[in-house]
């Protein structure tokens, strides 16, 4: 299993411990770049995509569900 698979899996099954550093991995490894939106915001753009905007957390360092589950949507890993 390589890297993208893996951090497949962890979207899929562990959702509550996904950091910004995960979400811009897969995102990457999809053809999204990241463009700082600014503040606390991150946009993710690809030619012809819906963008991703992922929110930095304040208190912890992952990313809250619906952001995860919107990746996971707009990805299709669940297919």
């Amino acid at each position: 299993m390589d890297s993208k698979e893996r951090l497949i899996n962890k979207f899929l099954t562990d959702k509550t411990h996904i950091t910004v550093e995960d979400c811009e991995k897969l995102l990457t490894a999809y053809g999204y770049e990241k463009r700082k939106s600014g503040g606390s915001h991150i946009g993710f753009h690809k030619k012809g995509a819906i963008p991703v905007i992922v929110i930095t957390p304040k208190h912890t360092k992952y990313v809250i569900s619906p952001y995860i589950n919107k990746i996971i949507k707009i990805l299709g890993l669940e297919e």
